[in-house]
């Protein structure tokens, strides 16, 4: 875990004690998230829910000028809906409404203990009463383009945060295996041989493919992966598309790819996860139909109990082919072009 994130709510009437709170949470090695951070040209109320929603925890400033802002007790409505932790920080006064049954953190008027009151381990023992994936929120996509749609949205909407983070993907032959030549180029025939696949369809997989290559350019890529995926359907269809993956494991250098290989990985399974940011689980698919009933969540809490899981399993695979996360690209690249040469043979 890097960091935690906060998001703050307040009234811009106390926008200098909000100010103090933002500089003590960096310093204690956090990451504040507050409407300074919004992009311009974005709509404000859409900005504030996608803050909200990925924040590890909520942190409302409970004053008697926000108490009177309808719109603060409306951000700490939607948090507790999303079940993200909430720590109300108040300065004489103790918070009333959806907050009176939580323990706040109160200040004086001159904030002088704000920094040990507001410590690292504060908010790691919340954090950490949230970690069970039973605690978070799902939306489901029942159909494979549903999938395609929401992964490219989950993945847009952090690049418009600022941010990247760490793909890791298990199941076929990740999203990269997917081309970025546009619709009307004869791969996209050959991936789906002897199958057709629609103009809407293609164009959507070509948008997953580019939304998580600019977060793995910038912050790398962890990928478990099986070859064999599409040998028994159509070896010109299998070839395609690990030449499609070769090439994309060509450009990308050893610091920013971790690859193995799981021959025992079944069609059905497929698992994405950016940074802390969102997961999505497929819980059934097939080759020909693609991922079906897949469940995306952006409950942050939560999230680095999937990532620990992942690693974990990553790891003993590294372990079990006797490569390093190190050698992994160059081995598996080794790998791939052998099963492309017996294709071809």
């Amino acid at each position: 875990m890097e960091t935690y994130r906060v998001f703050i709510s307040y009234s811009h009437n106390d926008l200098p004690e909000v100010r103090k709170i933002v500089e003590v949470l960096t310093q204690n090695g956090l990451q504040p998230m507050w409407d300074e951070n919004f992009s311009f040209g974005f709509g404000f109320h859409e900005q504030i829910q996608t803050f909200i929603t990925h924040a590890h925890v909520f942190m409302p400033y409970i004053t008697e000028a926000s108490s009177l802002r309808g719109w603060v007790h409306q951000e700490i409505g939607y948090a507790m809906a999303l079940n993200i932790p909430v720590l109300p920080v108040t300065r004489n006064m103790v918070p009333g409404e959806m907050l009176q049954r939580l323990h706040a953190v109160c200040f004086g008027e001159d904030l002088d203990d704000i920094k040990e009151r507001l410590s690292w381990d504060v908010f790691d023992n919340l954090v950490n009463g949230y970690r069970e994936t039973s605690d978070a929120l799902y939306k489901c996509a029942e159909q494979a383009d549903d999938r395609t749609l929401m992964m490219v949205e989950y993945a847009n909407n952090v690049l418009k945060l600022k941010t990247h983070g760490l793909v890791r993907q298990k199941g076929g032959l990740s999203s990269f295996h997917i081309p970025k030549k546009v619709v009307t180029d004869p791969v996209w025939k050959e991936r789906y041989y002897p199958d057709m696949r629609s103009v809407f369809h293609c164009r959507n997989q070509r948008k997953e493919r580019i939304a998580l290559e600019k977060h793995a350019k910038v912050s790398g890529c962890r990928l478990i992966i099986n070859t064999l995926i599409m040998a028994e359907r159509s070896e010109r269809a299998q070839r395609v598309r690990l030449q499609t993956l070769l090439e994309f494991l060509d450009s990308m250098p050893d610091d920013k790819v971790q690859i193995v290989i799981n021959r025992e990985l079944q069609p059905q399974e497929s698992l994405t996860i950016v940074g802390d940011w969102f997961a999505a689980e497929s819980v059934s698919g097939s080759v020909i139909q693609g991922f079906r009933q897949t469940i995306f969540t952006c409950h942050a809490p939560s999230m680095q109990s999937r990532i620990e899981l992942f690693d974990q399993e990553f790891e003993e695979l590294l372990q079990n082919a006797g490569w390093t996360a190190e050698t992994s690209r160059s081995a598996a690249i080794k790998e791939i072009k052998e099963t492309i040469e017996r294709l071809e043979s």
